[in-house]
């Protein structure tokens, strides 16, 4: 990150965290669809100023591009939920946040006692893994059983898909 300005970082990142909180807080769930879009787009953003430009680019297609789609027509489909009858619960917004903050103070800790922050190793290790040679690597060598699985699942999901959606002669249309 020591080739972009610090003011291209902070406006990324409000670009992640305001749509994230509008994400939560947003009574409307399309317009938290599009709030998350709009946040998914933020850490593409981020991810190409961390010079992983194809990982930015997975992230448009996986999160904002198909993920985002498929929430988006879910809240699209079920109309129950775009207007609900009900307010929220506010009795559990404070226990909550409380567990939240809980969580989010753990998490700093560990990070902060990893020593993963502090090593030089680790940065250049990170950067390797994220070039399309290096992610290529990586998957036909140290992760070749796991990406074999993937794929095998993969295409165990759609000859099921095949099937289901597939007429029999006699069914009518």
């Amino acid at each position: 990150m020591s080739d972009v300005s610090p003011i291209v970082f902070y406006l990324l990142a409000a670009a992640v965290l305001v749509p994230a909180v509008m994400v939560v807080v947003s009574e409307n769930l399309f317009h938290s669809g599009i709030a998350l879009v709009t946040c998914f787009m933020g850490v593409a953003g981020l991810y190409v100023t961390l010079s992983s430009p194809f990982v930015a680019g997975m992230q448009v297609l996986v999160y904002a591009g198909a993920i985002a789609v498929i929430l988006l027509f879910a809240f699209m489909l079920t109309h129950n939920l775009m207007h609900p009858d009900a307010g929220s619960l506010t009795f559990q917004q404070g226990p909550a946040a409380a567990v939240c903050l809980l969580v989010a103070c753990a998490l700093l800790l560990i990070i902060e006692n990893s020593g993963f922050v502090d090593s030089r190793a680790s940065l250049e290790a990170v950067g390797q893994a994220t070039s399309i040679a290096g992610l290529g690597a990586q998957f036909l060598t140290d992760n070749l059983l796991a990406f074999e699985l993937i794929s095998l699942l993969l295409l165990v999901t759609l000859v099921g898909a095949v099937v289901i959606a597939r007429k029999e002669e006699g069914d009518p249309e």
